[in-house]
């Protein structure tokens, strides 16, 4: 069968990424691999089908928000305080996720899959047939382009449907099909956590080499090398970590190369010099409120707050309408209070409710819902990789300049280099940008909401190493995957 490229996104419910019977339906505006592979110019739709997958909601934004509310600094909103839930994560703070897609609230894996596989399938393609192209201006950078997609959505797949690497890394990961998939492509099992994250540097590694790119909403070999330190951070892998640490940050870590206490404070809505990638939402590609700020933002603050941001709800209902999208996360109080009054990360403006929890602003829209750009990647998650890496090799000087240049760059008081002051300046520096639940999982750390009693959530706590802290592989690809059985699915939803 030839391989075929979709101009059109197609519906992500109706696609997995192994089933025979449902991968390949041809849409009417389809086009053929000798049309969409006769030039570089023209296999580049193939690229921007994939980097849509990069920011689709099916997966960034449920992902996000996911691996927020499933640790102990951000809750969902009950509703019984004036605002309605939505259903939206609801089931991933509470900890209820299911792998079935029915009621769809209930099971994301069943979205977020599919979506990954889909960039991981244009990214195939792209590997498989522009390298047969003859060669013409662009031909590398789009391979490379290429391969750092697939490696992008490799690592977020085993970060959020494997154990952590440090774990087990012999454990069952997710399924490594680096061919395009079509009707007759063979039914693939789960390769080993190992195996995916050799794959994962693999794919960076060629990347690095190929990209010529400098424009920030797509991959550059700086923003590579920053997901190559992140995957070797979850490694553990602590030289390596280091290494690509210090080129995403072009080697500085005196504070000069992140952004101002101004443009922090402006609401994350406008990529600067200190994304390295970004995706940009638009109402056209983000459903509007599906967008990653519309669960965040309710407004920049209110003129009638009490010192801690208490404001009246009743005053409120008298035209002051915060409500800009879903608006459904709030943020503990004992959290916002960690923060420093000088510190220009402490975003938490008001409350109505003090069981309901703060809201931040940290995150905005430009004119509409929908309308604003997110950080992909940061110079500052490199500046705290960095920290960390010469903190668990001995080198603790080291670690302490670089923490300390951040904290100061963001106005906080300087601390010990110590990794309980590293890894809780990452939950400060990097709270609602999806790291919370991966944090919880590389380190081995147990979730504990029992010190905040906005949680209302039934699960108060878990071990450390919880199966429960990765996601169910989607009932989707248990169905139709018929190298997979029963035994493969993850532990807590195995029957």
């Amino acid at each position: 069968m030839k391989k075929i490229i979709y101009i059109a996104l197609i519906s992500l419910t109706a696609l997995v990424s192994c089933s025979k019977e449902t991968l390949n339906p041809v849409p009417s505006n389809a086009v053929s691999d000798e049309q969409i592979f006769s030039s570089v110019e023209s296999a580049q739709t193939a690229l921007n089908s994939g980097m849509a997958y990069v920011g689709h909601y099916m997966s960034l934004t449920l992902g996000t928000v996911m691996a927020e509310v499933m640790g102990e600094d951000a809750a969902m909103s009950s509703g019984a305080y004036g605002f309605p839930t939505y259903n939206w994560n609801l089931y991933s703070y509470t900890y209820s996720q299911v792998p079935a897609s029915e009621p769809w609230w209930f099971g994301y894996a069943n979205y977020i899959w599919p979506a990954d596989y889909h960039g991981i399938d244009a990214a195939n393609s792209i590997i498989k047939y522009v390298s047969e192209m003859e060669d013409e201006a662009g031909k590398d950078n789009l391979l490379g382009q290429a391969y750092a997609l697939r490696g992008f959505m490799f690592l977020r797949l085993i970060r959020l449907f494997a154990p952590a690497y440090t774990l087990d890394a012999n454990a069952p990961g997710v399924i490594l099909r680096t061919e395009p998939a079509d009707a007759a492509s063979e039914n693939l099992g789960r390769s080993s956590v190992k195996e995916v994250y050799a794959q994962v540097i693999s794919d960076f590694s060629q990347a690095m080499n190929l990209i010529s790119n400098t424009s920030t909403d797509y991959f550059t070999t700086r923003s590579v090398a920053l997901f190559m330190a992140r995957a070797y951070q979850d490694m553990a892998d602590w030289s390596n970590a280091a290494k690509y640490a210090e080129i995403a940050a072009g080697n500085v870590f005196d504070g000069s190369n992140l952004m101002s206490k101004e443009e922090w404070r402006s609401g994350f809505k406008d990529h600067n010099a200190e994304w390295l990638m970004f995706f940009n939402f638009v109402p056209a590609t983000s459903n509007y409120y599906a967008s990653l700020p519309s669960f965040y933002y309710l407004a920049d603050g209110y003129d009638d707050a009490a010192e801690d941001g208490k404001v009246d709800f009743e005053k409120w209902d008298q035209g002051w309408n915060v409500l800009d999208g879903y608006s459904t996360v709030r943020w503990t109080k004992r959290f916002r209070e960690s923060f420093e009054d000088s510190d220009c990360r402490k975003m938490f403006p008001f409350y109505f409710y003090e069981a309901d929890g703060y809201i931040t602003n940290k995150f905005s829209h430009r004119t509409v819902i929908g309308d604003a750009e997110f950080p992909l990647a940061r110079i500052a998650e490199a500046y705290l990789i960095k920290a960390e890496a010469e903190a668990n090799s001995g080198n603790a000087s080291v670690a302490k300049s670089v923490l300390n240049a951040l904290q100061v760059a963001r106005g906080a008081t300087p601390t010990d280099g110590s990794l309980d002051k590293i890894y809780y300046e990452r939950r400060k520096e990097l709270y609602g940008e999806g790291f919370r639940l991966h944090d919880l999982r590389r380190l081995h750390q147990p979730l504990d909401r029992t010190k905040d009693p906005e949680h209302w959530a039934e699960v108060k706590s878990l071990p450390a190493d919880s199966p429960r802290f990765m996601l169910p592989i989607p009932e989707y690809e248990m169905l139709y995957n018929h190298a997979l059985t029963a035994a493969d699915q993850n532990e807590y939803w195995r029957k």
